[in-house]
């Protein structure tokens, strides 16, 4: 088995750690002693923790939220059938219903007091945002949808409502809870619905 680059492995523990106990949390030691790296191997690709955790955030996190939350259209397939095959997919995630969605806990926890992460982290959820609107446009001209679906908002809602539905603790969310609370999202959007004949739902 071919050994792992250090600085792979230290990205890979550390979007772990950070992702379960937090930015704050997560010590360089506790993610050296994981890695069984050596100190000097570390600051030999980064200077610090918060340079650290910036690579991880852009070459482990955001690749995972395009993963775990992948709304493109799927082959011979609706819109809303790929929204909710998205939450299916989700349900079964446990990482993402024991722990919650991992850009959305950064968020909470460094926005309001870092500008750096702040930044990083505002331009992904609105380009997540953005391409989520992007594919309700396409339901739109599809004639999935009617044209009083206003795209950009209806978008906003199901992100941040999806994301508040995975904040609750272990012991609030399962994933039958997540997909009965998300069936209101799709209720919601059943309204623009043009074909009401269109089983979709």
């Amino acid at each position: 088995m071919k050994k792992q680059p250090t600085r792979e492995k230290l990205l890979d523990i550390t979007f772990e750690e950070v992702y379960i106990h937090g930015y704050h949390a997560t010590s360089v030691d506790a993610i050296l002693k994981k890695a069984k790296v050596p100190k000097g191997s570390m600051y030999h690709h980064f200077k610090g923790k918060k340079e650290l955790v910036l690579a991880m955030v852009k070459e482990r996190l955001f690749p995972k939220m395009d993963m775990f939350f992948n709304y493109e259209v799927k082959e011979n397939s609706t819109v809303a059938d790929s929204i909710r095959f998205t939450f299916l997919t989700v349900s079964r995630n446990k990482m993402l219903i024991t722990y919650g969605c991992p850009l959305y806990r950064l968020m909470v926890e460094l926005s309001a007091t870092d500008k750096e992460f702040d930044a990083l982290l505002s331009a992904k959820a609105t380009q997540m945002k953005e391409g989520l609107a992007s594919l309700l446009e396409q339901g739109k001209s599809r004639g999935e949808f009617n044209q009083q679906l206003n795209s950009d908002t209806f978008a906003s809602f199901m992100l941040n409502a999806t994301w508040c539905i995975l904040s609750l603790s272990p012991t609030l969310c399962s994933s039958q809870s997540f997909l009965k609370q998300t069936q209101y999202i799709l209720d919601g959007l059943k309204r623009y619905k043009l074909n009401k004949s269109l089983s979709i739902f």
